[in-house]
């Protein structure tokens, strides 16, 4: 019993047809085949049974190879097609090549019709194959990326539920520093919290865009801390940068740090003040984060490096995270700058 072969034969001569199915027995396949020659038979015969391969005659009076080839094309099936002619040059038979053919045989010549048959159902499944792997792999991926997408939502909503604990418990604080450290893990965690709310509604589930994160982030502070927005200017000069997770964490959280101190001690007495925040490349693979304020600063004796405070001394922590250096001036205000390498984004 011969390999099945469902042919596709666009050929207008009955003669040659009958040549080109008999060396096709030849070679041991058991053809199933129908035989068009005009641009409407082909379009039934594609749109109604399934082939394995075409083969066509390159010029009838009605028809031609490069035409039917278009409509494979447009079929969107990848279906081997193979000119068999005996009327074309090597120019036309190499410009149908680029068009997509995928061999050219002699009608005199047959020998190679069986060879090239062959290999082109061959490779045809092969071209299936590979398409099924990568379809597979792309349902795998996005079934990955909804998994993803879920988790840092999940993660979002329960470190709000954390934050909305803990302000249920401050409710029953009377002492207002117990308060204000309430109020500062409220902040840490809302500031991680906004990191995974920005992934998961990100076409990008592994990085955010961090300019956005800085404005919604400082928008929550101020929020948090009931400053009068007209009162406090915020600066921001940031480029459109995306941080990967394991960076945008530390530097959210020390983004948090210094503005929430900037909005609770730099303005005791003042009803005006301005927060700057700007967030830059300065080479290929260097950023900087500066943070600065023009409140009322700290003390001439006041030493950054030995300071016992929890927020600064988690900037110092995070900064050391990200693998970069800080720099502290206290003039006219505060001015924090850090500088982390590309390779954490």
């Amino acid at each position: 019993m011969g390999i099945p072969l469902r042919v596709l034969l666009v050929e207008d001569s009955e003669d040659d047809a009958f040549l080109l199915l008999r060396e096709l027995q030849r070679g041991d396949y058991e053809v199933a085949f129908e035989r068009v020659d005009t641009p409407t038979a082909m379009k039934a015969a594609i749109a109604e049974q399934t082939w394995d391969i075409v083969i066509c005659d390159y010029s009838m009076p009605t028809f031609s190879a490069p035409a039917a080839l278009k409509q494979v094309k447009e079929s969107g099936l990848d279906l081997p097609f193979i000119i068999v002619s005996g009327t074309i040059g090597e120019d036309t038979a190499v410009a149908a090549m680029k068009a997509g053919a995928h061999d050219y045989i002699i009608k005199g010549n047959l020998a190679r019709l069986i060879p090239a048959v062959a290999r082109e159902l061959r490779e045809a499944q092969v071209r299936r194959e590979r398409k099924q792997a990568e379809e597979q792999i792309k349902a795998s991926l996005q079934e990955k990326e909804v998994l993803l997408k879920e988790i840092h939502h999940r993660v979002k909503n329960n470190l709000q539920i954390i934050s909305s604990l803990l302000n249920l418990q401050a409710e029953y604080l009377k002492d207002n520093q117990a308060l204000e450290v309430f109020k500062d893990s409220q902040n840490r965690i809302e500031s991680m919290a906004l990191i995974h709310e920005k992934l998961y509604q990100s076409q990008d589930l592994a990085k955010i865009n961090f300019a956005d994160y800085i404005q919604d982030l400082v928008t929550n502070l101020f929020y948090s801390y009931n400053v009068n927005s007209s009162a406090i200017n915020l600066k921001m000069n940031v480029e459109e940068v995306f941080l990967a997770i394991d960076a945008a964490i530390p530097c959210g959280l020390i983004i948090n740090e210094l503005i929430s101190n900037s909005l609770k001690y730099a303005f005791p007495q003042r009803e005006t003040g301005e927060i700057c925040i700007a967030f830059c490349s300065i080479e290929a693979n260097l950023f900087t984060l500066t943070i600065s304020d023009n409140g009322v600063g700290f003390a001439q004796d006041f030493d950054f490096q030995a300071t016992e405070s929890l927020g600064l001394r988690l900037v110092k922590g995070l900064t050391h995270q990200l693998q970069g250096n800080i720099d502290f001036i206290s003039y006219n205000g505060v001015k924090y700058k850090i500088i982390f390498p590309a390779k954490n984004i």
